[in-house]
């Protein structure tokens, strides 16, 4: 009975949190992901929207689409790509060529 009674507060808090959702369907789909994702933050409103937030890869795509008003835009793809891959310098070297040593201290 009390944890019907906790659940029952832990989703009413959980859907006032999730206002920002434009259709009922995003709501519901935010509020899935925020049990599934940032469960930990439930009961903390402004907690679980940031961590709904920095996992906008792993939440339901409806969730994202609310808050794609709240997201950050991704930044271009050569940007993304220069910083994925290491710059590597190439050091060219001239071979030189090996001399014979010399044991004449007076020849040099």
């Amino acid at each position: 009975m009390i944890r019907q009674g906790a659940l029952t507060i832990g989703l009413m808090v959980a859907g006032a949190s999730f206002s920002f959702a434009e259709t009922p369907e995003q709501r519901q789909a935010c509020m899935d992901s925020a049990f599934q994702v940032c469960n930990q933050f439930i009961p903390d409103r402004e907690r679980v929207f940031a961590c709904l937030l920095q996992n906008k890869d792993v939440i339901a795509p409806l969730c994202r689409e609310a808050l794609a008003p709240y997201l950050p835009p991704n930044p271009p793809p050569n940007q993304v790509a220069k910083s994925k891959t290491k710059k590597t310098a190439t050091k060219t070297t001239s071979k030189k060529v090996a001399q014979p040593l010399s044991l004449n201290p007076k020849a040099r």
